[in-house]
């Protein structure tokens, strides 16, 4: 049986990317208190009706709990998990964003390497030199939160897929810079019982037709308030449940800006919504813009629930 590396909460984010780009997934174990996940788990009933919680599709059936729009419904979810600097930090490094939400911006906040060439007609034509770019992207957003819980006693592992399935057949191309991270906060212990997520190390590396065997699949066997990450073509999925308990899972992942997001996060928080969390939240979710992708006029690039300038108007 294959393992995923683990790393306690003190470890250096430098060596968690590091490892998760070479190996297609890691744990950090312990990384909040798990009283923390009761606090997430708590809100979430607090404000979503238990019908709505009830699974009815291919990756999640009946049986199974989802709640989607996680910023809208747990705002420890969003202040503690979400945007938990150490898990910033990892993907700070993976999707090297000119514009971080931890490190310092460095070379990669140097202007964007276009110059100007003269027409014989007297205009002028922007030429792109891509040769000179560092940053694989402007910033990064959520793609998507939500709860993913597996009813007691699910009989089927869930389909193995990739993160990446979803910009098929647009983007796919192996070895291509790194454009999504994704995370599995532990809201119950892990366990290989009940249903603990099963990734497949250094899938992230291979053809796509390449078919897992079960010694290749390792599992995110882990205590409550631990997290798992994976990368956008890393196999991985839902392990079937022996347990007369509930697993309780947080997914949120993280993608480039110049990706559609695989949630709407404009309908599931809203401005007002936004307004009441921290600016760092606010610009994970989506209210913030590059200079050419996301603007709208008369409101600020870092910040678009406030008055100010976006964009090229």
């Amino acid at each position: 049986m294959a393992y995923l590396s683990s790393f306690d909460a003190e470890s250096p984010a430098s060596h968690v990317a590091t490892q998760l780009l070479s190996q297609g997934g890691v744990v950090i174990d312990a990384l909040v208190p798990p009283e923390l996940m009761d606090s997430v788990r708590a809100e979430i009933r607090s404000n979503v009706d238990e019908a709505d919680e009830q699974g009815s599709s291919v990756l999640w059936p009946e049986g199974n709990r989802t709640v989607g729009g996680l910023a809208a419904v747990s705002s420890t979810f969003v202040e503690e998990l979400l945007v938990h600097p150490k898990i910033l930090e990892v993907v700070d490094r993976v999707l090297q964003p000119q514009q971080p939400m931890i490190l310092p911006r460095g070379e990669r906040d140097a202007p964007l390497p276009v110059t100007s060439e003269k027409l014989d007609d007297g205009g002028t034509q922007l030429v792109w030199r891509s040769e000179g770019a560092q940053a694989h992207c402007h910033h990064y957003n959520v793609g998507a939160a939500v709860m993913l819980e597996i009813g007691a006693g699910r009989q089927d592992h869930q389909y193995l897929h990739r993160e990446n399935a979803i910009y098929q057949p647009f983007i796919e191309r192996i070895g291509m810079p790194e454009f999504i991270v994704s995370t599995m906060w532990a809201g119950t212990d892990f366990t290989p019982q009940n249903g603990a997520t099963r990734v497949v190390p250094g899938s992230h590396k291979w053809p796509e037709a390449l078919v897992a065997q079960s010694t290749e699949i390792a599992q995110a066997v882990m205590r409550k308030g631990s997290v798992v990450l994976w990368l956008s073509r890393t196999l991985h999925g839902a392990a079937k449940s022996t347990s007369d308990r509930e697993r309780t899972g947080y997914f949120a992942s993280y993608i480039v800006d110049w990706l559609r997001q695989e949630e709407n996060q404009y309908i599931v928080v809203p401005e007002d919504a936004a307004r009441s969390l921290s600016k760092r939240a606010r610009q994970l979710i989506g209210y913030r813009s590059s200079p050419s992708l996301g603007w709208a006029k008369g409101r600020d690039a870092d910040n678009l629930l406030d008055p100010g300038q976006s964009g090229q108007l």
